[in-house]
């Protein structure tokens, strides 16, 4: 059994994905290989996507209203048409990689972007492509370019909630498997608070808040350090920077009264989670279900303009998490969450519901007994 998973440079959370996707299937003895759509057809066209990708999301941050409406409008348009940009994008880069998954002939793929699978949909449209195709959507909603990607056998979403948007993208139930955002199985595992706080040499004895801004370094995290420092919560601040090595030199020199641990870009926030009472984050689809797999409640903060948006309000509408804005500032937000116990109750209830921690597991195990199923039934005993 041959599995190809291919992902794109838009962000770090497809990446993500497709890593722990492969961590797992290579466990099970699956031979598989992670590829990056551009890098390879073009390696120079992959760096000039992911910059121009960075520099514009950072550009729209600074006008979200204009970034959120023009998201709202790219989904309405018409991508379908045999002469929109997209779809000769899509026939040019189909004719290329079609050669590299002829090479590996595998028996899955799995995409872990729209944009893949759209490329991929159209190998699959004209017959060149029979291996299984799964595409993962990996946010809390569906985009309208998901109503391109006909001819995948499957759908992955993050949860069952999603199955009115499906059917307005129509999607066919019988495609989708709702087992959740796959991540890392580490995420699966609770430690307890006075365990995790050993290990990193935090007190225990003290509230915990973890504070992230994403692996792009987005956000105004040293406003909220400063916020949370003035305010009159007894707690301490870890401050995970990420790729951020500005904000790592900045807060590394920063005086704070309140107790701050500053790290820079770590493998271990699986850990820096069970040591913490609630995490500040940008609500990225990977992180989201990282913190709902950990059981940790969060505060949104920072969303990226488009499918963050649509994160904000499936976890609002939901119960599940917080909301810092403007007018309702961090230490609000958190007086209101830490202060009240029957607000603490209400969120873990809210994220039980929504919660998979083993997404990826159950995603492959089903996969890995759906190819075994169709190669008996072939005779293929590869």
């Amino acid at each position: 059994m041959k599995a190809i998973i291919i992902t794109t440079p838009l962000g770090n959370g497809h990446n993500a994905v497709a890593q722990a996707i492969s961590t797992y299937l290579t466990e099970q003895h699956v031979e598989n290989v992670v590829l990056d759509l551009y890098e390879n057809i073009q390696p120079m066209l992959k760096d000039i996507i992911s910059k121009g990708f960075y520099l514009s999301m950072k550009s729209l941050t600074l006008m979200k209203d204009f970034a959120s409406d023009l998201y709202d409008f790219n989904q309405k348009r018409d991508a379908t048409s045999e002469y929109s940009i997209s779809h000769v994008q899509n026939q040019m880069l189909a004719s290329k990689l079609n050669k590299v998954i002829a090479e590996y002939s595998p028996d899955l793929i799995i995409c872990t972007q729209v944009y893949a699978a759209q490329v991929v949909d159209v190998l699959k449209e004209k017959g060149r492509v029979t291996a299984t195709a799964i595409g993962i959507i990996t946010d809390f909603t569906v985009q309208t370019y998901w109503e391109d990607v006909e001819h995948f056998e499957y759908v992955v979403v993050g949860s069952e909630l999603l199955s009115y948007q499906l059917k307005k993208r129509n999607i066919q139930p019988k495609r989708v498997l709702p087992f959740g955002i796959p991540i890392a199985e580490k995420f699966s595992v609770k430690k307890s608070k006075q365990e995790a706080c050993s290990l990193l040499g935090i007190n225990t004895h003290k509230k915990n808040v973890l504070i992230m801004g994403g692996g792009m370094g987005f956000g105004s995290i040293d406003k909220y350090i400063e916020e949370i420092d003035r305010s009159d919560l007894d707690l301490q601040m870890i401050v995970v920077c990420g790729n951020n090595k500005s904000l790592y030199k900045k807060l590394q020199g920063k005086s704070t009264h309140k107790k701050m641990i500053v790290y820079g870009f770590v493998n271990n926030v699986d850990v820096l989670m069970d040591a913490c009472d609630c995490i500040l984050s940008k609500p990225g689809g990977i992180t989201t279900s990282e913190t709902l797999a950990k059981g940790l409640p969060m505060i949104m903060i920072d969303q990226l303009p488009g499918v963050e948006d649509r994160n904000v309000e499936f976890l609002l509408n939901n119960g599940a998490a917080l909301f810092a804005t403007k007018t309702f500032s961090i230490d609000e937000t958190l007086h209101v969450l830490l202060d009240s116990s029957q607000r603490q109750r209400n969120i873990q209830t809210a994220i039980k519901s929504l919660a998979k921690p083993h997404a990826t597991k159950n995603l492959c195990d089903f996969l890995i007994s759906e190819i075994s199923r169709q190669q008996k039934a072939k005779g293929d005993l590869r």
